[in-house]
C-alpha cells in the first residue's frame, strides 16, 4: 500500500527525532559511565599511593617483629576496607589477599582485570628499595551495577519520552498538514466539477498565500473556460447563421438557374433572373470577403503610423455625402486636431461602416454627425445620428454576427450584418474601444476610444 505523503513525513521526523534522541541518551550513558571510571581510578591511584607511604614508614619499625607480620596486618586492615593487597617479597614469597586468578600487572603499571563478572583496578608498584612488589586491588563492580541500572533508567525514559514525542508529532503534523488536506478537497472537487470551491485564505502563513494563489489561479481558469464556452458558443451560432444566410441566396440562385435553363422564358424575364442570380452572388462574396478580412486582422499585426483624425473624418464625409443627399439626411463634420496611430485602410473601412450604418437608420430631415473628442488625453472619433435609435436588447446584440435589427430592409439595401462585428474585431486590432449608447426615437452614438 502506497504511504500518503503526511505518513511518510511523519515516519521520517519521527525516525530522525529518535534516533537523535536515543542516541543523545546513550552516549550520555556511555560518557557517564566512562567520567566514573575515571574518577575512581584516580580514587585508587591516591589510595595506592597512601598505602604504599605507610607501608614505607612501617617497614622499619620494631613493633610489628618481622617483615612477615607487617603484611599480614596491612593485608588484613585493608581488607576489611574493600581493598586486596599482595606483598612479593625479593626472595620470591608471596604473601596475598587478591582474589583468586586475579594476576598482578608489572611493577609501576595500572591495570583492570574482570574475574567471575567482577571489576577490578590494579595497580603494582616495587616499595621499600625493591624489597617488595605490592599489588592494589579494588573491586569496582558497582559501577557496572550502577551503570546497568542507569542503562535501564534511560530506557525506560527513552521509551516514554519516544511514545510521548511521537504522539505530540502527530498531532502538530497534523496540525500543520490540515490546510493541505483542505486544498486537497477543493481540488479534488474542482476536477469532479465543482468550480465554486474555493480553498481557505485565512491567515498570513505560507499556506493562507498558496490558498490565495490557487483561488487566484482558479478564478482566472474559471472566468477562460467561460469565456471560452462564451467564445465556442459565439462560434456556433455564427455558423448558424452562416448556414442561415448562404441557404436563402443559394436556393434563389439554383431556382432562377434552373428556371433560366429548363423554362421557356422572354429575354426580359432571363435577364431578371440573370440580375438576381448576380445579386445574390454579390452578397455570398460580400460575407466571405468580410469574414476573410476579420480573420485575416485577428492573425496578423496591423501597421501603424501617425494619422490625423481630421483627415479621417472629412475622407469617410467626402465619400458618403452623395448617398446622405440621396436620402436627404444631413452629414456634418466636426473635425479637430488630434492625432492617432493606426491603420489607415481598416480605420477608413471602420468609418465607413459606422456612417453608413448611421445613415440607413436615418429618413428625410436626419441629421449624421462626424467629430472627434478628448478622453482623459486620448482621442475619440465619434459618429452619432438623429435617427430612429435602438433598445437596450438591440444595443446588446449590434455586434454579433449577422444580426440585424430590421432583417428585410437590410437584405433589400444588400447588407450582410457582418459589418459592426468587423468594426469591433478592427478596433480591437487597433487596442480600441468601440461603444455604443441609443435612445429609441432619438438617434445612436458610436464611439471609437483609443
Amino acid at each position: 500500500m502506497k504511504m500518503k505523503f503526511f505518513e511518510r513525513t511523519y515516519l521520517l521526523m519521527l525516525a530522525l527525532f529518535l534516533l537523535v534522541l536515543n542516541g543523545s541518551i546513550l552516549s550520555l550513558a556511555v560518557y557517564t559511565h566512562h567520567s566514573t571510571l575515571t574518577a575512581e581510578e584516580q580514587i585508587c591511584l591516591s589510595e595506592e599511593f597512601t598505602v604504599r607511604e605507610a607501608f614505607e614508614r612501617d617497614f622499619g619499625d620494631d613493633k610489628f617483629g618481622s617483615d612477615r607480620l607487617l603484611r599480614m596486618t596491612y593485608c588484613a586492615f585493608y581488607e576489611d576496607r574493600g581493598i586486596a593487597l599482595s606483598f612479593t617479597a625479593a626472595d620470591g614469597s608471596v604473601y596475598s589477599t587478591l582474589p583468586e586468578g586475579i594476576t598482578p600487572p608489572a611493577p609501576g603499571k595500572m591495570a583492570g582485570d574482570n574475574q567471575n563478572g567482577r571489576r577490578y583496578i590494579l595497580i603494582s608498584e616495587e616499595i621499600c628499595d625493591g624489597a617488595f612488589v605490592m599489588t592494589y586491588a579494588k573491586d569496582v563492580s558497582h559501577l557496572d551495577e550502577d551503570f546497568r541500572r542507569m542503562a535501564v533508567y534511560f530506557a525506560l525514559a527513552s521509551l516514554v519520552s519516544s511514545a510521548l514525542l511521537a504522539l505530540l508529532m502527530y498531532w502538530a503534523l497534523r496540525r500543520l498538514y490540515t490546510p493541505l488536506d483542505k486544498l486537497r478537497t477543493v481540488t479534488q472537487a474542482i476536477a469532479e466539477g465543482d468550480t465554486h470551491a474555493r480553498a481557505d485564505e485565512t491567515g498570513d502563513d505560507e499556506f493562507a498565500a498558496l490558498g490565495r494563489e490557487f483561488n487566484r489561479m482558479t478564478d482566472r481558469i474559471t472566468a477562460q473556460m467561460q469565456e471560452l464556452a462564451t467564445t465556442a458558443a459565439q462560434k456556433q451560432r455564427m455558423l448558424d447563421d452562416l448556414a442561415h444566410e448562404m441557404r436563402t441566396p443559394l436556393t434563389g440562385i439554383h431556382g432562377y438557374a434552373e428556371y433560366v435553363c429548363n423554362a421557356n422564358i422572354s429575354e426580359e424575364e432571363r435577364i431578371e433572373a440573370t440580375q438576381y442570380i448576380m445579386a445574390e452572388s454579390m452578397r455570398l462574396r460580400a460575407i466571405s470577403e468580410t469574414l476573410l478580412s476579420a480573420a485575416f486582422i485577428r492573425e496578423k499585426k496591423i501597421t501603424r503610423a501617425p494619422l490625423s483624425a481630421a483627415t479621417l473624418l472629412a475622407d469617410t464625409k467626402k465619400r458618403h455625402e452623395l448617398r446622405a443627399t440621396g436620402r436627404g439626411v444631413v452629414l456634418l463634420c466636426e473635425p479637430g486636431d488630434a492625432t492617432l496611430e493606426g491603420d489607415r485602410i481598416l480605420l477608413e473601412l471602420l468609418l465607413s461602416n459606422l456612417t453608413e450604418n448611421a445613415i440607413k437608420a436615418c429618413g428625410d430631415g436626419d441629421q449624421v454627425t462626424l467629430r472627434v473628442s478628448d478622453k482623459d488625453g486620448t482621442p475619440v472619433l465619434i459618429v452619432e445620428d438623429t435617427g430612429i435609435g435602438m433598445t437596450e436588447e438591440e444595443l446588446a446584440h449590434i455586434t454579433e454576427p449577422f444580426y440585424r435589427i430590421d432583417k428585410s430592409r437590410s437584405r433589400a439595401e444588400g447588407g450582410t450584418g457582418l459589418g459592426l462585428a468587423l468594426c469591433v474585431t478592427i478596433a480591437e486590432a487597433h487596442g480600441a474601444r468601440l461603444q455604443f449608447t441609443s435612445v429609441p426615437g432619438k438617434g445612436t452614438q458610436a464611439s471609437l476610444c483609443f
